[in-house]
């Protein structure tokens, strides 16, 4: 039992770690001329700088948190009499209300461009999480267990789940133009190594509460079905009774894995230009000296009331003793030392671009995810005002979430030889928070020097083109 309260506590402590970061990184998509890092989102985008590099504590980090039900306005509406607008809030309320999380630190970045190529190295420590909690969460929490409002009295919790890791990513990447220019083709393999999984699958449970007048018995059923619950690497060391410090050092190294990300680039005309990336192919094996899974029986409670007087006083706490004895009583499956592979979140980014003028483009994104089977999407429009390399900024509109006013905002400023990127995908949660429902932020300084078009421009005016006298664009 103690497994199943240290699981539990563990994903509450992860979730609210990583809970200050959770959609598509958009706005760097539209600063992918000056931005080195866009390079991770797509390994055909090819930056301008000639070389570029970044150091851990610099070049910078995305915090990202995004969930599609409620916001703080919301949750301070008052009704007539002062008291919490319940009825706002559960008309806000979705069949399937989801909180997604991606957190992004860059450790290392390097990167070398020629006229026709790049070439990148990169270190990323990254976290992600998915929780999915159903309306009936929400029902019982605001109506409580005796309003009629609640269809037959019973609640269907089995759409919950969640879905916690955490990894670090050693990525190489290489993009080179074909196709006489018109084309760019990309492909990053990486290297994983997990530091912590936590997942609870299967889970199958319904509460029968007081709301059906046809419901005679106790005030409140709860019947649970058979579901896992696994952990690995940190989640499974430290859920050990046996836990000790260097368990964690050796949890953390014994999970490898690999990735994939393919992405190209597509000119059209000399004004539009698609592109398509597919990030995130690939998989992580959790070494089985720290892999746990936990099978948790199917189990039924009916709980009758308490009185919470007798209860505060301690007088009465049979019913207590009666749940603990229910919980005790679980035949729970452990399962150890048996290694399991689990896969990254694919992410597909595809769009195209038009140029509105030499330094301004006009950009529409198709962002999606696919999430246990549900395929999740977003679209934005986005616009970008480039001057060289010193300058870039971008502003975009995106639809996710079930919201058409989710804007961003990024710029880069070459101060050679440092790049400060300053970016955010949900501008209205920094200016009005109470309206926001997602916390997006990147910061980094990035080192970057010379620009390859200077030399692609001054090779197009040779007329002569030939070996002695194209500057290559390397000093």
């Amino acid at each position: 039992m103690k497994k199943i309260i240290y699981s539990s506590l563990l994903i509450l402590f992860i979730w609210n770690g990583s809970k200050a970061l959770a959609q598509s990184d958009m706005i760097s998509y539209g600063l992918n001329k000056t931005l080195p890092q866009a390079n991770n989102l797509n390994p055909a985008i090819l930056p301008d700088y000639k070389f570029s590099f970044g150091l851990p504590g610099l070049s910078g980090f995305h915090i990202n948190t995004a969930q599609n039900f409620t916001n703080l306005e919301l949750l301070n509406t008052k009704d007539e009499d002062g008291s919490l607008n319940s009825n706002n809030i559960l008309s806000a309320i979705k069949r399937n209300n989801r909180i997604s999380s991606n957190n992004n630190i860059n450790l290392f970045h390097l990167g070398i461009r020629g006229l026709t190529s790049y070439t990148a190295v990169s270190i990323n420590t990254r976290t992600t999480a998915r929780v999915s909690l159903p309306r009936e969460f929400f029902q019982f929490a605001v109506l409580g267990n005796a309003s009629d409002e609640l269809k037959d009295g019973l609640l269907d919790l089995n759409r919950f789940s969640t879905k916690l890791m955490g990894y670090t990513e050693i990525g190489v990447s290489h993009g080179r133009e074909i196709l006489g220019g018109k084309m760019t083709a990309g492909i990053r393999i990486k290297y994983l190594i997990g530091h912590g999984y936590a997942d609870i699958k299967n889970f199958d449970a319904r509460l029968r509460t007081y709301g059906n007048k046809d419901f005679r018995g106790d005030s409140l059923a709860i019947d649970v079905n058979q579901f896992d619950i696994r952990t690995a690497g940190i989640a499974a060391s430290v859920s050990d009774e046996d836990f000790e410090s260097d368990d964690i050092r050796s949890s953390v190294l014994s999970n490898g894995g690999f990735g994939l990300d393919l992405g190209a680039t597509y000119e059209f005309s000399r004004k539009i230009r698609f592109f398509a990336s597919l990030n995130d192919l690939g998989f992580i094996n959790w070494n089985s000296q720290y892999a746990t899974k936990l099978a948790v029986p199917s189990f039924q409670y009916n709980f009758s009331g308490i009185d919470v007087v007798e209860l505060i006083n301690g007088e009465d706490i049979s019913v207590i003793n009666d749940f603990d004895s229910v919980i005790n009583d679980l035949e729970i499956a452990e399962t150890t030392d048996e290694s399991f592979a689990t896969s990254l979140t694919a992410r597909i980014y595809a769009g195209a671009s038009y140029q509105l003028s030499r330094r301004q483009t006009a950009s529409a994104i198709l962002y999606s995810e696919l999430y246990r089977g549900t395929l999740i999407p977003a679209f934005t429009g986005m616009y970008n005002f480039q001057a060289g390399t010193f300058f870039n900024f971008a502003f975009s509109a995106t639809l996710m979430n079930g919201r058409v006013n989710n804007f961003g905002t990024g710029v880069t400023l070459n101060l050679v030889p440092f790049q400060i990127v300053l970016a955010t995908n949900d501008l209205l949660s920094i200016v009005n928070p109470m309206q926001g429902r997602a916390v997006d932020f990147r910061f980094g300084i990035n080192h970057t020097f010379g620009n390859v078009n200077k030399g692609k421009t001054r090779a197009k005016k040779n007329s002569k083109n030939t070996i002695d006298t194209i500057d290559l664009g390397i000093d």
